[in-house]
Parts: C-alpha cells; sequence; structure tokens
C-alpha cells in the first residue's frame, strides 16, 4: 500500500499541490528549500515559516506548506526538498525506496486520542463491543489501534467494529453532529471536535499506552525533520544551524500557545482557536535524531513488526541517521 502511495504521489503535478511562501533568493546566496506538512506535523516550525530569518551566512531558506503526505513524497523524491517535516515513517519508507535524505530530529512524540460520548470507558479494555470510527487503514495510527487493544485483550476483528473514514475532516464533522459516537483522531481535530460539541470528552490516549505497554520514558516519535543526503554532506554546519532555529522555534511555539495559533492559521491550515488549545496536546519536543536515536529504532522496529510496508520494508541501515 505504500508503495502503490509513493508512486501516486509522483505522478502529482507539484505545481498544484503546494502554497509557498513569499521569499526571495539574494544574489549570490545558495537557497535551501525546506518544506513543511501542512496540520500538526509542520506545528513547532511555525516561527520560522512566519519570520524567514537569515540563519546562516551565504543561504537563502525558502519555505513551502504542502498538504499531504503524498504531496511530499513526490517533492522529496523529485529532488525539490533540502529539509522536509514529514511522519517519522514516512522517512523511513523514502529512504527504503532509495531516496538520498536522512533523518535529521524529531519534533512531536504523538498526537492521537479517542474522543466519544461515552464517559464510561476508562480504559482500552473498556473499548469491547463497542464501534468505533478512524481514519487511514493500515497507518500508523490504524496499527497501533489494533496493537493496543490487543495488548489489552481484545481482537480488532471480532470485539470491536472498525469504521474507517477517508479524512480526519469528515470524521470530525461525523463525530460532532453524534453520528461516530466514538473515534481516534489526531490534534488539532480533537479540540475541534470539543468546541463544536460539549457533550465530547476525550477518553484514552494514544502516548500514554505507548509509555504504559513499553515500559518506556517517552512517547513514541511521530514526527521528523529530514534534510537531503546531498546538503548533509556538503553544508553540514547549515543543517546545525537550521536545527537550532527549528528547536528554538518549538519551544516558542510551545510556550506561546496563543500567538502560535495565529500562525498556524496563517501558515498551516489550522484554525487558531484550535491550534492554540491543541498545543499542550501535541506533545511537541525537539530532539536531534543522534539523541533519540534509541527511541526512533525501537518505534520502527515495532511498526515492521505490525507491517513491513509501514516503514518501507525493512529497518533502516545506519545511514538513515544524521550525525553532526
Amino acid at each position: 500500500m505504500w508503495k502503490k502511495a509513493l508512486f501516486v504521489g509522483c505522478l502529482i503535478l507539484v505545481l498544484a499541490v503546494a502554497s509557498p511562501l513569499p521569499a526571495a533568493d539574494k544574489a549570490g546566496e545558495t537557497p535551501i528549500n525546506v518544506m513543511v506538512l501542512s496540520g500538526t506535523t509542520g506545528l513547532s516550525l511555525a516561527k520560522l515559516l512566519e519570520e524567514q530569518p537569515a540563519i546562516a551566512p551565504g543561504v537563502t531558506f525558502n519555505y513551502t506548506v504542502i498538504k499531504s503526505p503524498d504531496q511530499m513524497s513526490a517533492k522529496i523524491i523529485a529532488g525539490e526538498a533540502d529539509i522536509a517535516a514529514v511522519p517519522t515513517n514516512q522517512a523511513a519508507i523514502l529512504y527504503n525506496r532509495g531516496i538520498p535524505v536522512q533523518l535529521a530530529a524529531i519534533t512531536n512524540w504523538g498526537v492521537m486520542y479517542i474522543v466519544g460520548h461515552d464517559t464510561t470507558i476508562a480504559t482500552w479494555a473498556d473499548l469491547k463491543g463497542k464501534a468505533i470510527g478512524i481514519t487511514g487503514k493500515g497507518s500508523t495510527p490504524d496499527l497501533l489501534f489494533r496493537y493496543f487493544l490487543e495488548a489489552n485483550g481484545i481482537d480488532p476483528e471480532r470485539d470491536v467494529q472498525i469504521q474507517y473514514y477517508a479524512s480526519p475532516a469528515e470524521l470530525t464533522q461525523l463525530v460532532i453532529a453524534g453520528k461516530v459516537r466514538l473515534a481516534t483522531l489526531p490534534e488539532p481535530w480533537i479540540t475541534e471536535a470539543l468546541a463544536r460539541n460539549a457533550d465530547l470528552s476525550v477518553l484514552l490516549d494514544y502516548q500514554k499506552e505507548w509509555v504504559r505497554l513499553e515500559k518506556r520514558d517517552v512517547s513514541y516519535p511521530q514526527s521528523a525533520l529530514v534534510v537531503s543526503s546531498r546538503l548533509a554532506k556538503e553544508k553540514p554546519a547549515v543543517v546545525r544551524a537550521f536545527l537550532k532555529a527549528a528547536a528554538d522555534s518549538s519551544a516558542w511555539v510551545v510556550n506561546n500557545p496563543s500567538a502560535a495559533g495565529r500562525l498556524a492559521e496563517k501558515h498551516l491550515f489550522i484554525s487558531a482557536v484550535a491550534a492554540t488549545e491543541a498545543i499542550p496536546r501535541c506533545n511537541l519536543r525537539f530532539d536531534e535524531a543522534s539523541q533519540v536515536q534509541a527511541e526512533i529504532e525501537y518505534f520502527l522496529v515495532k511498526l515492521h513488526s505490525f507491517e513491513p510496508q509501514s516503514i518501507g520494508g525493512k529497518l533502516p541501515d545506519e545511514g538513515f541517521y544524521w550525525q553532526k
């Protein structure tokens, strides 16, 4: 399925899928193209999208917001992205397909929750016999959901009724209207649903369940920054400077949710209100890959055990991880 998605992504007309931010290369400077997936994957970079600061001498950073993972894959495969914010498993898929990218940092540690009207649900075991909506069959949230059910003694095929929907936006509207009583959703859609239906509650937390089951100190590394191997080799100092700026932007977003919410609405297709309220549940924390490689590898091993193609069929080798 992932191979098909990447193939389809390559066929997309890239001129029609991006939302470029105004920028101009300065005379004599090398352009560095930064591509950010819209939504919470790019949320930690909101301050950079807005200010487009001078980060390193001799280069100009140009920012583009991309609207879907398939479109992002097409850009990266075409060699148009020097730096990109993507789901961590997408980074592994690209690398395993021979695309010259390296994982440089983790930007958030999970944004998935279960929301619903039934406040009697306090544990994952309470989901037995329930009907639940979810998006992205075979996606990382789906794989984790099924794993959590099984770990709590629930057969996903027999003990629950799983209904798949095309997108979080569609599922959120059905949850708000009460047509779906229980659903798995990412932020900021959780916040959107809570704001528009006071009878809804956040019932279960993917991130906490991962920590509990896996006995880890942190949640799973959901989103990442990748850099092109060419940039990493030719301009390592520029990569280091960008990662420092990205870390500062992430910290600013966490500490200034209202201002960050306004920037998210301007650049990332998230409403300001939803983004502001969602930020505390987005688990934004910037870690360079070399600092958390063990957690990344653990996560990828787990995904591979669920569905090998969710990371491109095999575990990435050591060359996947960018080193300072």
